[in-house]
């Protein structure tokens, strides 16, 4: 491949609609007050600690005091999964730990600049595992750099860190005050939201994922609670597949319209049950339609939400299957630990980015003099690693609406800094900007820059605190865009590789799926519990680089369209529903009936299989595309549908792979 080829295939980052969109993006406001417990908790702890301040009658040590109660505000509104009170306890003694060690190394720079890339690898390596832990780690590590720009000594140090660790200690304390959740809150919402999920028009797998994942991270503890939530986690599945076949059967009669009302309104009682750990079993109608009830499926689906009202109501348990779990934390990391893997390239592109991100800002405040940007480099440090994410969407919208809100709040800033100089209004105003940051922070980054910039330029002395961090800013979104460009990851140069892992994965499940019920063993149901997960992880992964793709360039060789993206995600879930479909209804209950549908079955696999490798580059030199194996027709029954559908769905996949791909559409080039 010569380099006038290579060229074609990579996505042209500019374009003015490719910026308006990223504009828009990074600008569309979300919901305000969200969590307003946890948020009240936060202000009350944020009030304490200014007040506090003012009567130690020193600007200084009240700035310090606020300081500490605002990051260790950020760990307690942070997500978590294993507690509230632990994760931010966690979380600020990290932040102690951080700023005890900027202090004790401040000015030792050989050894800082490499702990500061060592700390933001690890923050984006771990964001395989959650967003949340994260965000955790990136903010620790900017807490120490930070802290060693502003301490001039190690006996001023020590004073910074009483004052901050006593601004952090507030905030804790806070976190022990009332209403109480009850245990395990994450995971509940996680189960509650994929019970909710089932009650709408939309894919549940998602839902599903993010249940599995919370749950996997504390089913160790084999707490009965725990044993439950993963218990209704199961039969969710089922009476989400089970729901699919009953959608595939279209409106159907006027009968059936009050047992679907009946099944949604049992699914969010359960929801909200579960959610709320509220005891008892929850209420719901017991009637039956006549003409429902001799239906098998319906039965069927019954019976499942009524197992899920059972263990909602503290019914019988059993053992959950270990195989059916998805990868735990570090298995995740360890896959992710390798050159070119996504995840990787990400914490090298954030280890980088941060450490030229504090050089350039030290060497902005050595060139501007400390009379203008006084020990505060870091704020380059600081906004290129929260705009740099792993995707060139996120991270140009973010770059966009951290820089508008920056701009507007080193304005709102530079207007507060002209008012007079008194204590209390000093701390009013602290207080009420604290106030807007944390009605306003679920609204998006420029809402949230705009209250908290604003609440930062009230701690400096005069407007130049306030515009210095505006200039810093405009120079770290920047940066992190220039570096994602020289390292990037371009969703739709993945699909293709995607698009096949999916493929083979769900044929793999396929003929999991009928070993399994030639031999209903152990190890075989293992087997399939494995395959599944791992079928349902690629299509995820999949599905969320094609959502990411709109919001990157187009190719040049326009392979990958937005239009091409939205057709094949739409196939792809096209057949893991239907084969899910299958999966539920199980083989059937007549000999016919399950010979019919494994033999469908391995139809639909040699066509996934074919297709997987009709998409190679090999395949796609020589102009082969297998042809369609034939079967006989399937039976009319729930499992003949689903698999009828499935295989028109591949039918169209295929199609739509051979024009995308064809030598008359994208010339010399090979697709990525």
């Amino acid at each position: 491949m010569n380099a006038r080829q290579i060229a074609q295939l990579l996505p042209n980052p500019g374009g003015a609609a490719t910026i308006a969109r990223a504009a828009a993006r990074g600008m569309k406001p979300g919901r305000p007050l969200q969590d307003p417990t946890r948020l009240c908790r936060v202000a009350v702890a944020m009030i304490a600690a200014t007040l506090l301040g003012q009567f130690l009658h020193d600007v200084a040590a009240q700035n310090l005091l606020c300081v500490g109660a605002f990051l260790g505000g950020i760990a307690a509104l942070m997500p978590y999964q294993r507690g509230r009170i632990a994760a931010a306890a966690w979380t600020g003694g990290a932040e102690l730990a951080a700023a005890l060690t900027g202090i004790v190394l401040h000015g030792i720079w050989w050894a800082l600049l490499p702990l500061l890339a060592a700390g933001f690898f690890v923050g984006g390596i771990m964001r395989v595992v959650g967003v949340g832990i994260s965000m955790r780690v990136i903010v620790v590590t900017i807490v120490m750099i930070a802290f060693a720009e502003i301490t001039p000594s190690t006996g001023t140090g020590g004073r910074e860190f009483a004052l901050f660790a006593g601004g952090v200690a507030i905030m804790l304390g806070c976190q022990l005050l009332p209403p109480f959740e009850p245990r395990h809150l994450a995971q509940r919402r996680a189960v509650a939201d994929l019970y909710t999920a089932l009650t709408g028009p939309g894919p549940f797998a998602p839902a599903l994922l993010v249940a599995d994942n919370s749950l996997a991270l504390v089913a160790r503890s084999r707490d009965r609670q725990i044993l439950g939530l993963i218990a209704l986690t199961e039969q969710a599945e089922q009476i989400g597949q089970l729901l699919h076949a009953v959608d595939n059967r279209g409106e159907g009669s006027a009968a059936d319209r009050p047992a679907r009302t009946d099944i949604g309104h049992r699914l969010t009682t359960i929801a909200a049950a579960v959610r709320w750990d509220r005891g008892g079993r929850p209420g719901f109608r017991t009637s039956r339609d006549t003409e429902s009830a001799q239906d098998p499926l319906w039965d069927k689906l019954r019976r499942s939400v009524g197992h899920a009202e059972e263990l909602v109501a503290g019914g019988p348990l059993e053992q959950p299957l270990d195989d059916r779990r998805p990868p735990t934390p570090a298995e995740l990391v360890r896959d992710e630990l390798r050159p070119g893997a996504p995840m990787f390239r990400h914490a090298v592109r954030l280890a980088v980015a941060g450490v030229l991100g504090e050089v350039i800002g030290r060497a902005i405040g050595t060139a501007a003099g400390s009379s203008l940007l006084p020990a505060h480099g870091f704020w380059v440090c600081l906004t290129v690693v929260l705009i740099l994410f792993p995707d060139y969407g996120d991270a140009s919208s973010r770059g966009i609406a951290r820089t508008v809100g920056t701009v507007a709040g080193a304005l709102g800033g530079a207007a507060l800094s002209l008012l007079p100089q008194h204590p209390v209004l000093h701390s009013a105003l602290l207080i009420v900007l604290f106030l807007g940051y944390l009605a306003f922070r679920s609204c998006g980054q420029p809402w949230t820059m705009l209250w908290v910039v604003m609440w930062i330029s009230v701690l400096s002395n005069g407007p130049l605190g306030a515009v210095t961090r505006g200039l810093a800013t405009v120079v770290g979104a920047a940066l992190a865009l220039a570096v994602f460009l020289m390292l990037p990851t371009w969703q739709r140069a993945r699909l293709n590789g995607l698009l096949v892992a999916w493929l083979r994965s769900q044929a793999d499940q396929i003929a999991a799926l009928c070993r399994m019920w030639d031999d209903y063993s152990t190890s075989h149901r293992a087997e399939t519990a494995r395959a599944t997960v791992r079928t349902r992880l690629a299509r995820l992964e999949f599905l969320d680089a094609s959502q990411q793709a709109h919001h990157e360039p187009p190719d040049r060789t326009g392979v990958w369209t937005d239009r091409a993206v939205d057709e094949v995600s739409g196939l792809v879930g096209e057949i893991a529903k239907q084969v899910s479909v299958v999966v539920g209804l199980g083989p059937g209950d007549t000999e016919a009936v399950a010979r019919d549908t494994r033999d469908q079955l391995v139809r639909i696999a040699t066509q996934l299989e074919d297709l997987a490798v009709t998409i190679t580059l090999d395949h796609m030199r020589s102009k082969v595309f297998p042809a369609r194996p034939s079967a006989a027709a399937p039976l009319a029954t729930d499992s003949g549908i689903a698999t009828a559908r499935a295989s028109a769905a591949i039918d169209r996949l295929a199609a739509n792979t051979r024009r995308s791909f064809s030598p008359d559409r994208i010339g010399e080039t090979s697709p990525r």
